[in-house]
């Protein structure tokens, strides 16, 4: 199928080996995202992950550089987020 549709529309003849190698890197993004997002198991209470950020946003009619504090708890992922306007 892949390879009929060029074929069809751009009157090009495409080998199966063209296809495979052109959709490689897609294959291995789908067989690492897996294994990039393995979650350990935390006991209630066990742990607290706090990352800061920052962004530029439109505030009224102006750009603004506003800063976040996202804090997450391991056991059931609930997050607290907030924004400031300075890190201070």
């Amino acid at each position: 199928m892949v390879r009929q549709e060029p074929a069809a529309e751009l009157r090009i003849a495409v080998s199966l080996r063209t296809v495979e190698r052109a959709g490689a890197h897609l294959r291995q993004e789908l067989r690492a995202e897996p294994r990039a997002t393995v979650r350990f198991e935390m006991r209630p209470g066990q742990q607290l992950q706090i990352d800061f950020g920052e962004r530029r946003v439109a505030i009224g009619d102006q750009m603004e550089k506003v800063f976040f504090f996202v804090a997450t708890l391991g056991y059931s992922r609930r997050l607290y987020a907030r924004a400031f306007r300075g890190e201070r």
